[in-house]
């Protein structure tokens, strides 16, 4: 049944998934939405806190020395989400950084180099499946003995 708490987020990063396909920006409206909803729905109030702080904090420093590497409205989205999953937060690196490590080796065979530009959203909503799928997957299995 905790699996029900996960549709909203779902269709928030599915809408804002297909927003940064299309328009390259993440609208606050939808990042607003889902820290509200997180409010309601966090399991440990002082972990989602601590970790919504530790994501923004180690996201704004490269975002600051890159010049803005990292969007405003991504650093906006992983905080909220950091806030949503607490420590559960740090599954979603592993798919992130294979999808963006993807990208960037597509990027340099197709010869647009190390500047190659693709929108966040889209890897975090896949990386945010993969960790319902474990998530829920796991339960499965908690079940079986």
């Amino acid at each position: 049944m905790n699996e029900i708490k996960h549709i909203p987020v779902l269709l928030i990063l599915s809408y804002m998934s297909h927003t940064d396909l299309k328009k390259r920006e993440v609208p606050d409206f939808a990042v607003l939405a889902l820290f509200i909803y997180s409010l309601f729905t966090c399991r440990d109030f002082k972990e989602s806190i601590l970790m919504a702080v530790l994501v923004f904090i180690l996201l704004l420093i490269p975002s600051l020395i890159t010049e803005g590497g990292i969007g405003g409205g991504d650093i906006k989205l992983l905080t909220a989400l950091a806030f949503f999953m607490g420590k559960d937060f740090s599954l979603l690196a592993f798919p992130m950084f294979t999808l963006l490590i993807a990208s960037l080796i597509y990027g340099l065979i197709k010869g647009k180099g190390l500047k190659y530009s693709v929108p966040l959203v889209p890897y975090i909503f896949a990386s945010y499946l993969f960790y319902l799928f474990l998530e829920v997957f796991s339960w499965n299995l908690h079940f079986l003995y």
